[in-house]
């Protein structure tokens, strides 16, 4: 085989395998879909909570020498009555981690999740290779 020959074999095989390869381009999927994936963690809120007595169930002093003195009076025993404690709560916060996007390109439908909201059109690398 002379060595044209075997050149011309070489760049045959070389097209061949260049036309096997796949073509690639960009192009937008329409977005049918959008799922927002929501984390939920749980922060330890600390309040203090107040129980003041009951105003129906106030116990009234016999009237003072002045009406001075006995509002004074009912305040001080109001605000000994009154008990504060503090209270540990775990609160529930939400957040979106992800989204879970279903799209259609051309009669195809896929599902992906994504780390953003893509709006209407989701950009997609388009692929096309023969068939073996």
């Amino acid at each position: 085989m002379s060595i044209w020959r075997g050149l011309g074999l070489l760049l045959a095989i070389g097209i061949m395998h260049a036309k096997a390869q796949a073509e690639t381009f960009q192009s937008y999927a329409r977005v049918i879909g959008v799922e927002p994936i929501v984390e939920t963690t749980y922060i330890e809120v600390t309040r203090e909570v107040c129980n003041e007595p009951d105003r129906n169930t106030h116990e009234f002093m016999p009237l003072a020498s002045t009406i001075g003195q006995d509002i004074r009076e009912q305040q001080r025993l109001w605000h000994a009555q009154t008990s504060c404690t503090t209270v540990t709560e775990n609160q529930p916060r939400e957040r979106i981690t992800a989204y879970r996007v279903t799209y259609r390109y051309r009669g195809y439908t896929a599902t992906t999740w994504l780390s953003y909201h893509p709006g209407e059109r989701l950009p997609v690398n388009v692929s096309l290779s023969p068939m073996p």
